[in-house]
């Protein structure tokens, strides 16, 4: 009898583990369009609901680039960072590897002098495009030094934040990297396994040699081009393979003109520029600057601003994206003059940038930085399906919870209402009602409000199912997480008036979204 007790007890515990295991599996696969969505378990309560956003902060390791002893090449080193998860992290990562000093293996970068940040943006991140500041003590790195510590800045970052193509400039000047001051490096990329002599030599091979006319050496290298947005929040970059047929800034600014005149190629949501050589009466001309550096100036027709508004181009973009493109390229390059006729452009007004003064007429890069923007995707809805809807956003935007669960609250636009778009979280919704964000384990927690509780509830079931999986795959995507819990003012519900069990872990769901 006894042993017989016992095969029940075993039975009944093999039995309730299968039913575990066969629960676990099912929530893993993706859920089809008519099922119920499924969740997780609940689990016992070991998360707590965050009150803040403080916990996404986090320790990692992360790997810093540096030229080795010999110069030969780049080693990878770990270090131990504390990073902002929703972030790109870029200017901690930085600061951290400007702080490496010299050992067996590896030289500090910069050698002799300590690199430093520049500035009230020191980095500005869009896409995969980055631009650092550096300070001025820069300018005294020899050339060859200068573009090894460009390469291993672009190193890393490809490593940490997603970067392809790094820019440098130094006190708000592109640095040259020959003696006459024309040739610019471009926009410098990851160039795994190769050699640092021979990417020197290759960049050093581009220089004018002494005796020949820089306007007769033509010039092959990749530039970054700002565009306007369409909706008019800003501006973002594209990478361009470009060929100058001289060196000259001049030559130069043509180029880069005529590049912003042909469009972007793979960014989606900007707007289409007139031809602006063509717009130009006279030649870019080049002048020098007091402080140093050079100037360049535009002349365009006295209905500049008409002619723009007519394409639906806001003043203000434009010459924002023209100064951003000239001055992140063309060394040396520290102000940009816009001729309207025979009138010298000192103010501006736009109801991105406000009321800015230009004195003397100078335009200087730093007076547009908050128009600079990158783009992230949030889910609405369109026919029953999820569907993805870009937004531009600030660089720390792209990744963050709360400004993605913001946007989602914001809804359609009218353009996109009239495709069928529709809203996937209730109306009346604002950025209060998001009470803490928090990561632990890998899973991503929402604290939510009570009134965002009340209008899910009111919500009826296929209502309630979009809301629920349009802020999963939204975040998901974004964060790099594969689940998310729930809580509502602190507390965590099962059911709030549908289907939905509440209480579990959520994952994503695919199979909810629209097909491409």
């Amino acid at each position: 009898m006894a042993q017989r007790s016992k095969r029940i007890r075993i039975g009944g515990l093999l039995l309730c583990l299968c039913v575990l295991l066969s629960g676990c599996s099912a929530t893993e696969r993706d859920v089809s369009a008519n099922e119920a969505p499924m969740t997780l378990p609940p689990a016992e309560s070991r998360y707590a609901a965050p009150l803040d956003d403080n916990s996404m902060t986090y320790g990692a390791l992360v790997n810093l680039s540096l030229p080795s002893r010999d110069g030969q090449r780049l080693l990878s080193l770990q270090r131990e960072l504390t990073l902002i998860r929703g972030q790109r992290n870029a200017g901690t990562v930085l600061n951290a590897l400007f702080t490496i000093p010299s050992s067996e293996t590896t030289r500090s970068l910069g050698g002799r002098l300590n690199l430093q940040l520049s500035g009230a943006m020191p980095v500005e991140l869009s896409g995969d495009v980055c631009t650092v500041h550096l300070s001025s003590a820069a300018v005294a790195l020899e050339y060859d030094e200068l573009y090894t510590a460009a390469l291993a800045i672009v190193s890393t970052l490809a490593g940490t934040s997603g970067v392809r193509y790094l820019n440098l400039m130094i006190a708000e000047q592109t640095p040259a990297f020959d003696v006459a001051g024309n040739l610019p490096a471009g926009s410098v990329t990851v160039h795994p396994g190769e050699e640092l002599p021979a990417l020197w030599d290759q960049m050093a091979a581009r220089r004018t040699t002494l005796g020949e006319n820089a306007s007769q050496t033509p010039l092959s290298a990749t530039a970054t081009i700002f565009f306007p947005l369409a909706d008019r929040s800003g501006f973002i970059p594209e990478t361009r393979n470009l060929t100058f047929p001289g060196q000259t800034p001049a030559q130069l600014a043509s180029g880069l003109l005529s590049a912003m005149s042909s469009g972007a190629q793979y960014l989606e949501g900007t707007i289409t520029l007139p031809d602006i050589t063509n717009l130009l009466s006279l030649p870019p001309e080049i002048a020098e600057l007091p402080e140093g550096g050079r100037m360049i100036s535009l002349y365009f027709p006295s209905d500049l601003e008409s002619i723009l508004d007519e394409e639906g181009i806001d003043y203000g973009c434009f010459v924002a994206a023209v100064t951003w493109t000239l001055t992140t390229f063309i060394p040396s390059v520290g102000a940009i003059r816009f001729f309207t006729g025979s009138t010298l452009l000192t103010a501006l007004s736009s109801p991105l940038f406000g009321s800015l003064a230009f004195e003397n007429g100078l335009i200087r890069r730093r007076q547009f930085r908050t128009g600079l923007r990158d783009q992230t995707v949030v889910a609405l809805q369109r026919g029953g399906k999820l569907t993805d809807v870009r937004r531009s956003v600030t660089a720390d935007g792209v990744q963050n919870p709360r400004t993605l669960l913001e946007l989602l609250m914001a809804g359609p636009t009218e353009p996109e209402q009239r495709e069928g778009i529709r809203a996937t979280l209730p109306l009346g919704l604002d950025s209060t009602d998001i009470l803490g964000i928090g990561v632990e384990d890998g899973v991503l927690l929402l604290n939510l409000s009570p009134r965002f509780e009340r209008l899910v509830r009111q919500l009826d079931p296929e209502a309630e199912r979009m809301s629920c999986y349009a802020m999963i795959t939204t975040l998901c995507d974004a964060l790099e997480v594969s689940r998310v819990r729930f809580f509502w003012n602190g507390e965590a519900a099962e059911r709030l008036g549908g289907e939905i069990y509440w209480g579990g872990e959520f994952m994503l769901n695919h199979s909810i979204k629209e097909s491409r």
